[in-house]
Parts: C-alpha cells; sequence; structure tokens
C-alpha cells in the first residue's frame, strides 16, 4: 500500500536505478553524470549537465477504478486506492551531440533492462512493500513530442518519455464499516408440472 508520497517514490526510484546504472559504474564515459528530477530548462538554467528525469504528466487509470474494496478486518472495508500513471521525460542534457546519443543509448539500454521495479530497489515510502512497477517506453509522435517541448517553452531536444504504471495512492479516510453476513436465508418452492 501506498501513501500519498508514491509519487515521489516512483521519481527517486527512477533515478536510483538510472545512478546506480550509469553514474556509479566503472565506464570513464559515465564517470560524473548525474540524474537529475528537474525539467531540461531547469537544468539548463543551473547550469546542470545530466540527465533530466521529469515528470511531465499524471493521469488516473480508469479501468482500475472499479477494484472492489478490500477488508481489512472482519466488519471494515479499505477504501480503494486511485490508480495512477506517470509520464517522464527523459533527456540527456550536454553540450556534445555524441556524448548525448550514448547517454540516451545508456538510458535506453538500462530502463529495457529494469523495465520491472521491485523490492529492493523500491525507495523511499515503497521500500519494504509488495509494490511493482512497470516501465514502459512510449512511442510519442514528434508532434506528440513537440507538445511536450512546447509546453517547457523550449524548442525541441532529443528526449525519449517512459509511462510508469502502476501507482496506487491510498485514500487518507477511515475504513468503511461493513458489517458480515451471520445469517443466510434460503426460500425456494417446488414447480409442479400439471398432467
Amino acid at each position: 500500500m501506498s501513501d500519498y508520497t508514491a509519487i515521489a517514490a516512483v521519481s527517486d526510484t527512477l533515478r536510483y536505478v538510472l545512478r546506480q546504472n550509469i553514474t556509479l559504474t566503472s565506464d570513464p564515459q559515465l564517470t560524473g553524470i548525474e540524474v537529475y528530477l528537474l525539467s531540461p530548462r531547469e537544468m539548463k538554467d543551473a547550469g546542470n549537465q545530466g540527465i533530466s528525469v521529469w515528470l511531465y504528466k499524471v493521469s488516473r487509470m480508469a479501468e482500475m477504478l472499479n477494484e472492489p474494496p478490500q477488508r481489512k478486518v472482519a466488519n471494515q472495508l479499505i477504501r480503494t486506492p486511485l490508480p495512477v500513471l506517470l509520464y517522464y521525460l527523459v533527456t540527456p542534457i550536454t553540450g556534445d551531440p555524441v556524448s548525448k546519443h550514448k547517454l540516451l543509448g545508456k538510458v535506453l539500454q538500462v530502463l529495457h533492462d529494469n523495465c520491472i521495479l521491485r523490492g529492493s530497489t523500491l525507495q523511499d515510502s515503497l521500500s519494504g512493500t509488495s509494490e511493482q512497477l512497470r516501465v514502459n517506453l512510449e512511442a510519442l509522435s514528434l508532434e506528440e513530442l513537440s507538445l511536450v517541448w512546447d509546453a517547457l517553452n523550449d524548442p525541441y531536444q532529443l528526449s525519449v518519455t517512459y509511462l510508469v504504471q502502476l501507482v496506487k495512492i491510498d485514500s487518507d479516510l477511515e475504513p468503511v464499516s461493513s458489517p458480515l453476513v451471520v445469517e443466510k436465508e434460503d426460500n425456494y418452492t417446488q414447480i409442479l408440472s400439471e398432467s
């Protein structure tokens, strides 16, 4: 189960996975590359170089909204959590085009190899839970990507988008009282055919 900090925990988990496989590797070409949870514009304004992992969209997963509530104890039902989908724009920010291509290739490799995040990989409030996250490369058209960059008021840069699912945000409301069925009554009659 996840509380309202689940979104931040997912972002931190993505940064952790990328740092473990890029920043902290022994590859001299990747030494010193940092992963930021900032937009590309914020990174450039701060003079940072590295990888921008920017959460640009959150939506609910409508088909999961009708999940039945779970029983906490015999006479209480836990309210159904809000299932959300998280969309990230991943952009290498460097001055050298070849370095951008290498960084983007490494990001693709790492997130392909780690497309299911669970167990000890999960960070912050997701740590120690049984949650499982799927990380999927989104095939956005150039037009759709351009809309994201328009929202940033920045010219388009080499980037990819990822969808992380399924993040559940638990309700903060108290469980609902729901008495158990303790008595069952069967009524039936036999229908006789007329001869």
